[in-house]
């Protein structure tokens, strides 16, 4: 046994099964209510491979869902683990892709580097497993924010994961902090490094303006707070990393704020740059290959949303859709309420470039 499998045996043998542990999500408007552990379908193990070697480690899948030990992670693609016995948090990776594992009662609250992935309407396929005292993390979690790749073989019943040959730039998060005695006010944005100055600068001016713009309106809000009958009022920016390869960058923000009553609300920006010259790409930039793409996306996103029936609305796409770009294709989003009641959340619909484009199509020809 090597050290690093030696660490990670260590790290388990701490622990994972927090008897009386509580819930401290700090703002917990992101985060998807933790829910009380249930029977898990859990179905025979996978094989898991690495660097062309099968792994001691097996995967199993939960609920439909491919699950993997986060000690893998850390012993067979040398990524940092860590745990803080004051939060009985795990955590894995490093920097914007450092996932944090919360154990509670209720289950395990995840987030990375601050941003809680969830899902309104598959609402378990990013959720990190406790499974007889050890953590398992979904694998479409790590292949749509990590940079994990897998190669599934039929035959085999294996999975071999692997990293993503990602852009070479740097990713780092800058911090605005205006908390007063009206609100909490902690902003979180990205900064690229890495590029010609003048495309980054670009970008990072995008991402600074409405950070500050952000700012800007919530301690305008908070001035009008009557702090004799109201709460403290809150307002968060968080933001993740949803794709960083051939040549374009997309991200998430997600702006919350709570001003009084039963609960705040979130508006998200999906933002993709070209990192060629700095221009913020649209859907239509990146469809381009597919004139039709329009067509295709209204009546595949009415289908959808018929499918899942909200108070029987269907909704199309939008003249400017909201939209960010995954691995293997992209996503369209509805904020709170636009087709939806608060409690769907924010309804997000994901395709592949194959369902809309010709055979054989590289989205990103234009921009390597």
């Amino acid at each position: 046994m090597n050290k690093g499998m030696k660490w990670g045996a260590a790290v388990l043998a701490a622990g994972v099964l927090f008897g009386g542990a509580g819930v401290t999500v700090g703002t917990s408007v992101h985060a998807a209510a933790a829910k009380t552990a249930a029977k898990q379908d859990v179905q025979p193990v996978i094989v898991l491979k690495a660097n062309g070697k099968t792994l001691t480690q097996q995967g199993k899948i939960v609920n439909g869902n491919t699950m993997i030990p986060i000690t893998v992670l850390h012993d067979a693609l040398g990524l940092p683990l860590s745990y803080n016995p004051g939060t009985k948090t795990y955590s894995i990776g490093s920097g914007i892709m450092k996932l944090n594992l919360e154990l509670s009662d209720y289950g395990v609250i995840s987030n990375l580097n601050g941003y809680y992935v969830y899902d309104s309407i598959n609402s378990d396929q990013y959720e990190a497993k406790n499974l007889n005292g050890h953590l398992y993390v979904p694998f479409k979690l790590l292949n749509d924010y990590m940079g994990i790749k897998g190669v599934w073989n039929p035959s085999l019943k294996s999975l071999e994961l692997g990293k993503q040959a990602m852009n070479d730039i740097s990713i780092s998060s800058e911090t605005i902090t205006k908390t007063n005695k009206n609100a909490g006010i902690v902003i979180h944005y990205p900064k690229v490094s890495g590029l010609a100055e003048d495309v980054q600068q670009k970008i990072n001016a995008v991402f600074k303006e409405k950070a500050e713009q952000f700012a800007k309106d919530s301690e305008e809000k908070a001035s009008h707070r009557d702090g004799k009958i109201e709460n403290v009022y809150d307002f968060v920016q968080s933001f993740v990393v949803t794709f960083n390869r051939d040549g374009v960058l997309s991200v998430v923000i997600d702006q919350y704020g709570y001003t009084g009553g039963a609960h705040g609300s979130t508006v998200r920006e999906g933002l993709t740059f070209s990192l060629k010259d700095g221009k913020q790409l649209s859907l239509g930039d990146v469809l381009k290959a597919a004139p039709d793409y329009k067509q295709k996306l209204d009546s595949m996103l009415k289908q959808k949303t018929k499918e899942v029936k909200f108070n029987d609305v269907t909704a199309g796409l939008n003249e400017k859709p909201d939209f960010y770009l995954k691995e293997g294709g992209f996503a369209i989003f509805y904020q709170q309420y636009e087709i939806a009641p608060y409690a769907a959340g924010i309804p997000t619909y994901a395709f592949s470039f194959g369902e809309v484009l010709p055979k054989g199509t590289d989205p990103f020809a234009a921009f390597k």
